[in-house]
């Protein structure tokens, strides 16, 4: 994701107005402007302080309002650095990119793209292998193919056998 620093900011406001001082200089020579600039020296001043301000306002809102890594949202699945995975519909389907940054790289091999999905039904939340090659296990037990099975909250469930992590309800 693209981050703007406060260093970030002020270094693209200098360039923009020492970019623009020099085109000036070209069109209207140095006397001019030197003349010019001793006028709106602090009109200058303030309209940098402000522009700088305007930009890190835009870098919070862009911040708090873009989009965030799956693993970033709220409850149901603890991966093992405590990070939570959302199952916030009647299924989710999870698979490799929902651990992007949880675990390394070489372990994300052993994850399918789609591996597990978690599918609510009235008796709660079953879980399903989605037949991928280093399977899922729960509790220890692994899933068979198009098995479903009832989850309860503290439920181990080890994904392509490299992450380990705890099913737990929201309200529990």
């Amino acid at each position: 994701m693209f981050k703007m620093t406060l260093t970030k900011i002020l270094a693209i406001i200098l360039s923009i107005t020492a970019l623009g001082i020099v085109i000036a200089l070209i069109f209207f020579g140095f006397t001019s402007v030197s003349i010019w600039l001793q006028s709106m020296a602090v009109d200058l001043i303030l309209a940098i302080v402000m522009a700088a301000i305007a930009g890190l306002i835009i870098d919070a809102l862009y911040r708090k309002y873009s989009p965030q890594s799956k693993i970033l949202k709220t409850t149901l699945t603890h991966t093992p650095n405590n990070n939570n995975i959302v199952v916030d519909g009647a299924e989710k389907i999870i698979g490799r990119e929902d651990f992007v940054g949880v675990i390394s790289t070489d372990k994300l091999l052993f994850i399918g793209k789609d591996h597990f999905k978690i599918v609510k039904d009235n008796n709660g939340f079953l879980i399903q292998d989605l037949n991928t090659k280093n399977g899922t296990e729960v509790n220890g037990e692994k899933l068979v193919e198009n098995e479903m099975k009832l989850l309860s909250s503290g439920d181990d469930i080890m994904v392509g056998k490299t992450l380990n992590m705890r099913y737990k309800e929201k309200n529990s």
